[in-house]
This record gives C-alpha cells, sequence and structure tokens, in this order.
C-alpha cells in the first residue's frame, strides 16, 4: 500500500482508498494515477501516457488533460504539475505502508477489494428503517446460538429440499409449452461469467447442455450484452429470439450455499429485450430454467409488439404461462407505472414482494426498486427515498452491484425533483458518481457512460459549465476505451449538441446524432434531434433542409406532428391542422401522451379564432383529463393565450 497525504493507494489492485473507503474512479483513472505513482520522479509526457494508459486507442490529446484534471480535482491542483511543452509530473511524497489493514488487502483478490467497495457505498444518508421481516430474516445469517444447532441445520435441509423443489415445480410447470410448437427460431450466444477462469467448468458444462437450440453464433457474449439490438441486427436475424447470459456466484449469503448460482439471462427480438434473473443449484438446473423460459417467451408476441401500449397486456400474458415464477413480473409493473395505472403496479409489487423475499433476494431487492419509483410517480418523495435506500442496501447486501447503480441513478433524479442549492447538487452527485462506479464494478458500460452523461446533464441544469463538458468528454472517453459500437454515441453527441456554444456547432452535432444508428433504446434522442433541427432550419428559413431531416421520421405519429409544426411555420394552415389532427388521433390510440397533449394544443392555437366546435371542445377536454402539473406549468403562457386557466387545471390534479 502506497500513501500520500490522507490517501492509501492499493498498488495491486489499482484502487485509491480515503479514510478506509475506496475513492470512486473509473478505469481510466485507476490506470493514470497507478502510471504517476509508480514513476514519480519522470516527467511523462503526452505519448507516453497515451501509450500506458490508453495503449494504441485512437484518443485526442485533449483526453489526457481531462483525466489529469479530474485527478487534479480529487488529489488537489498541487498534485501532478505540468511542465510546459515537457508533460507533466506527480508532486506528492509518497511512503509505503505495512500496516494491518494492508496485510489484510494484500492477502486477497477481488474479494476483499469488493467487501472494501460495499463498505465505502453504504448510504452516508440518515439510517434506513428496513422493515422488520427484512431484519428478522438477516438476522438468521449470524444467530448461531449452540442450543439450537441442531434445529437449525435440520431447518437448513428441509429448507434446501423445499426450495430445490419449488425451483423444479416451477420450471416443470413452465416447460409445458413446448419450444418446437413456436415457429421461432432460437439463435444461441455462448453464455460467459463474471468470473470466466473461476467459473471454467461450470461454463464448459452450461454452454454443452443447450441441445434444443436452433442456430449457435460464435460471437462475444459481452458485445451481445451491451448492445443486443445492433448484434441482432447484424447477425441477420429478423424473426428469431436469440439469447445469451452472464454466470454468477449468488452473493447473498442467506441463500448461497441452496442456491449457488446466478444467472443473467438475456435475450432479445426484432423490437425488443428481456432480461431475466435465475438463482440455481447446478448447470442442469439452470439450463433447465432457461429453457422452460424461452420456450414461454418464443410462444409470445412480445418481441414483435411494434405498439408499447399492447405491452402491458401481452406481459400480464406471459406471467400467466409462466405460472409461479417471478420472471415477467419486474417487466410488467415498470409498464404499468408509465402507464400510470397505479393500482395495478401496487399489487404486483406487493406480489412480486411476498413472494421473493425468502426464494429470490433480486427480486425482492428489485421489487423495493419499484415501491420506490411508483411512490415517485405518485409524487410522494419521502417514501420514495426509503424504498430506495432499501433497495440500495439489499442489492449491496448481495453483490448485485449492477442493479445498484440504477437504483442511485433513480436516487439522484429523485432529489433532482427537489433540488434547489449546490448542496443539493453535491448529493445528485454524490449519487450518480457512486452509480458509475457500481456499474463499473458490475461490468456495465453502458450503464456507466450513461451515468456520466447524466452527471452532465445535472451539472448543466445547475449552471456549472466546465463540469458538465467534463463529465460528457469523461462519457465520450470510455465510449472510445469500449469499443462500443455507433449507436451509444447518439445520447452523447446529443447532449453536445444542446451545449454547443455557436449554432455551427450545434447542427454540426445533430447531424451526428442522426447519422449514429437507431436503436428501440436511442429512439427518443433520434427524434428529438430531428425536431431541433427542423426548427433550426425553419428560423433561418431553410424549409428545404427541415423537410429533408423531417423525413428521417418515419414513425407515422411522430411524422405527422413534425409535419404539422413545419407548415405551421410557413402559414399553411389548412395543411397544420390536418397534420395536427392525425397526430393527436394516432397519439391518443397509441397512448403517447405527450403527443397528443402537444398537438391538442397546437390546434387549439390554430382553431382559437373559428369560434367553439366540437373539435375544440374534445381538445380542451382531453388537456384537462390527461396534462401533468408539469406539462400544464411548461405550457402556461400558450394555453393562457387559447382560454385554459393552468390554475383551475392545477387544482384538479
Amino acid at each position: 500500500m502506497i500513501q500520500f497525504l490522507e490517501y492509501e493507494f492499493d498498488e495491486l489492485q489499482t484502487i485509491l482508498f480515503k479514510a478506509g473507503q475506496i475513492v470512486p474512479l473509473n478505469s481510466t483513472q485507476s490506470k493514470l494515477l497507478a502510471l504517476f505513482i509508480f514513476h514519480p520522479n519522470k516527467v511523462l509526457s503526452k505519448d507516453d501516457i497515451l501509450e500506458q494508459v490508453w495503449q494504441g486507442k485512437v484518443v485526442s490529446e485533449q483526453v489526457v488533460f481531462q483525466n489529469i484534471s479530474q485527478l487534479r480535482a480529487i488529489l488537489g491542483e498541487s498534485s501532478i504539475k505540468t511542465f510546459p511543452k515537457k508533460g507533466y509530473q506527480w508532486q506528492l511524497a509518497l511512503t509505503h505502508s505495512t500496516s494491518p489493514n494492508d496485510i489484510e488487502r494484500k492477502k486477497s483478490t477481488n474479494t476483499d477489494a469488493t467487501s472494501a467497495f460495499k463498505a465505502s457505498l453504504t448510504p452516508s444518508s440518515k439510517a434506513v428503517q428496513i422493515p422488520q421481516s427484512d431484519i428478522a430474516e438477516r438476522a438468521k445469517k449470524t444467530n448461531y446460538i449452540p442450543a439450537i444447532v441442531g434445529v437449525f441445520l435440520l431447518m437448513t435441509v428441509a429448507f434446501g429440499l423445499y426450495w430445490v423443489k419449488g425451483y423444479e415445480q416451477s420450471s416443470n410447470s413452465i416447460a409445458s409449452r413446448s419450444i418446437s410448437d413456436s415457429n421461432i427460431t432460437l439463435a444461441y450466444i455462448p453464455f460467459t461469467a463474471d468470473s470466466p477462469r473461476h467459473f471454467a467448468t461450470e461454463l464448459e458444462q452450461l454452454n454443452n447442455q443447450f441441445d434444443f437450440v436452433n442456430v449457435h453464433f460464435n460471437i462475444d457474449t459481452r458485445s451481445f450484452i451491451n448492445s443486443p439490438y445492433m448484434q441482432y441486427q447484424q447477425l441477420g436475424l429478423t424473426r428469431e429470439l436469440a439469447f445469451t447470459g452472464v454466470l454468477k456466484s449468488n452473493g447473498d449469503g442467506a441463500t448461497a450455499k441452496q442456491l449457488p448460482y446466478l444467472l443473467e439471462l438475456v435475450v432479445q427480438g426484432p423490437q425488443r429485450s428481456w432480461t431475466s434473473y435465475l438463482y440455481g443449484v447446478s448447470m442442469p438446473d439452470l439450463v433447465s430454467q432457461t429453457q422452460a423460459l424461452v420456450a414461454t417467451l418464443s410462444h409470445s408476441n412480445y418481441f414483435n409488439q411494434k405498439r408499447d401500449s399492447l405491452l402491458s397486456a401481452e406481459l400480464t400474458l406471459i406471467n400467466e404461462h409462466l405460472g409461479g415464477s417471478l420472471h415477467a413480473l419486474p417487466t410488467l409493473i415498470e409498464h404499468l407505472i408509465d402507464e400510470k395505472r397505479f393500482d395495478a403496479a401496487s399489487g404486483n409489487i406487493d406480489l412480486l414482494l411476498s413472494q421473493s423475499e425468502l426464494t429470490h433476494p433480486l427480486y425482492y431487492g428489485y421489487g423495493k426498486w419499484l415501491k420506490g419509483r411508483l411512490l415517485q410517480a405518485k409524487r410522494e418523495p419521502v417514501s420514495a427515498q426509503s424504498y430506495f435506500e432499501q433497495a440500495d442496501l439489499l442489492f449491496l447486501d448481495a453483490n448485485i452491484y449492477d442493479l445498484q447503480a440504477e437504483v442511485n441513478k433513480s436516487i439522484a433524479e429523485l432529489a433532482h425533483t427537489v433540488a434547489h442549492t449546490k448542496e443539493d447538487y453535491e448529493f445528485i452527485r454524490h449519487h450518480l458518481y457512486k452509480a458509475a462506479s457500481l456499474a463499473r464494478l458490475g461490468k456495465k458500460p453502458v450503464a456507466e457512460i450513461r451515468a456520466y452523461t447524466l452527471l452532465s446533464i445535472k451539472a448543466s441544469k445547475f449552471g456549472f459549465k466546465k463540469e458538465r463538458m467534463d463529465y460528457l468528454m469523461q462519457a465520450k472517453t470510455l465510449l472510445a476505451e469500449y469499443q462500443l459500437d455507433d449507436s451509444h454515441y447518439m445520447l452523447p453527441m446529443y447532449h453536445f449538441a444542446l451545449f454547443a456554444d455557436t449554432l455551427s456547432e450545434r447542427i454540426k452535432f445533430y447531424h451526428l446524432v442522426l447519422d449514429a444508428p437507431v436503436t428501440p433504446d436511442n429512439y427518443w434522442v433520434f427524434f428529438s434531434s430531428a425536431d431541433a433541427l427542423s426548427q433550426i432550419y425553419l428560423k433561418e428559413g431553410r424549409s428545404d433542409k427541415a423537410l429533408t431531416v423531417i423525413k428521417k421520421i418515419t414513425e407515422p405519429a411522430r411524422s405527422a406532428w413534425l409535419h404539422a409544426k413545419y407548415y405551421r411555420e410557413l402559414a399553411d394552415t389548412d395543411k397544420a391542422i390536418e397534420y395536427g389532427k392525425t397526430a393527436f388521433n394516432l397519439g391518443r390510440g397509441q397512448h403517447i401522451n405527450w403527443l397528443s397533449l402537444n398537438s391538442a394544443l397546437l390546434l387549439l392555437e390554430l382553431q382559437h379564432n373559428q369560434g367553439t366546435n366540437q373539435s375544440l371542445v374534445q381538445y380542451r377536454e382531453f388537456i384537462t383529463n390527461h396534462a401533468t402539473e408539469w406539462w400544464l406549468e411548461w405550457r402556461k403562457d400558450r394555453l393562457t393565450k387559447v382560454g385554459i386557466t393552468v390554475t383551475e387545471q392545477m387544482a384538479g390534479l
């Protein structure tokens, strides 16, 4: 262990500690810090740094400066000195430590690093009140009173038999549907593991048992998981279901002995993907569960359904066919929350929590997270925060870092809804930075990059212009470092456009977005960029260019909306009304409320001087019944001009 100032640096695992807690650094920052510490007396040129840290990857020299600036922000401006036209040199005194903590860390590998990381990520806010059922369950892990050892062992054996039997029953009930009856071809990508060397035997056994699969593809599993839709397209698939998975250890102490394995299963179809988490006692058990689940999914229309408004019905059918399995509930609940069907969502969350508490620690934590998201949607932030913190602790306890990262994003987003001060921003920044670090630990590069992109957005909204660009550049650097495909560049490029200082730069970045590959996940970015760029061209009087951009949007409802705005700008009221009505009706039919609301307001503005007619009454009623408080406040001035009083509307919410 190397010490400097109040820091310790584990040179074996390239982890930085401060006061016994891990300082979250991304992989590039860790490599860069190690390089400086290992060569404290050398002036390192930019070429030296690029060669040692980026190892031949093509990045700009600006990236070196940005990462050094980020290290200085953590360690102090005087930690690294710049020598003009020469390079950079470490400036802090270093000493080697052989403390008991250091010796203990050197005895370990990733296990002890993980434990230290878990300790450092315990929430610093007020103590979380976990329900008594949770506390009682976890007390079973440590209360080994000698007088009841015999009883405990008998209970453990009985519980284990019950558990295995329960999984067998669940698998058998699902597998009653045959894959061969679905007329769907299954494409299989070999499974990998969080630690492939550790699980070498299990992976070989696992990958040799998928004899029910039609097509095998020998491609990189991580690439498929990072970009399932793009990989699906590149494989030339059209109707098939492609699936793969990541094998992990069960990190939950209460269940690991009975179910030592956890499998993250990823399935991709023509329109969307699916993720489930399977606990198992052996590789044959996991294969059986996978086959049963994929069989049910292959009979559904979930992967081919183009209308999001019909997905909750499809998921309800899948949930019924899965019998006692919980795998459809998380996705179903997410759609119910999005559709504001709060009662149905609440009932399913209670079902998920009650059925997973003793048998599926991951879904139990997921249920707590979903409960927080439901309460956030219902504008109950205090209760939502409590459930988010419970989920954070449960995922931490079970070593499920990728989902813990998502929970911390939710905590940050919730905080932003009531944030006003610099201290609020620091709280948001802490949780998003923590989310990025957890995503890296969970080997989810896309989630790590999105956390940095969110950091950039939040910094911008609080007026920190330098920080917003630093975080955005970090996201771009990680894209190159992880060698992700071009579809992942769309979101950072979109925000480069939003943050651009000049109109020409903004136009350039919007075009970069529109040239990137489109996926279901980034389509909203593609549409938003087309919308913004077409409006820029219209304001400049370049209607031909605006129309060219609009034609890139082929989805009927959104295309009609952009055409309505286009013709309004050209003062062609009749065509604007025609397209506006199309957008309004299609939006209502597909439950795209924001589109129908905006179309209704546009139509009221276009026909405001035509007196009262049934159509105008219909548009007003739609706004009254569907507008949110946020939308009403955002459109306040425009609504007032067409005779809608926002204060009265808000009073009715």
